[in-house]
């Protein structure tokens, strides 16, 4: 399993979207944020998410992608197109 949290000092704290990834190429999860680095560092604390569907998607990822936004509003309608176009398995 790759250790994701290697990725984060990569990650600008940005607005943007987020994209978890498996070890297959396909997009598992997608999620904005007002600040890029600190939101997917809320999904790879030490001991995670304890269980559930977020726990699961994390422990499936192998790698991060992002895209930095000018706000947070560009993010959210970024995020709702790559959502509807790729409709990643732990998006609700």
């Amino acid at each position: 399993m790759t250790d994701l949290r290697t990725i984060l000092p990569k990650i600008p704290n940005e607005p943007g979207v987020y994209r978890f990834i498996d070890a297959q190429g396909a997009v598992l999860y997608i999620g904005k944020a007002k600040a890029l680095r600190k939101r997917v560092a809320t999904y790879l604390r030490e001991g995670g998410p304890a269980e559930g569907r977020i726990a699961e998607m994390v422990a499936r990822a192998v790698d991060v992608e992002w895209v930095v936004t000018d706000s947070e509003q560009e993010a959210l309608l970024l995020e709702d197109s790559f959502i509807k176009r790729t409709r990643p398995p732990f998006n609700v």
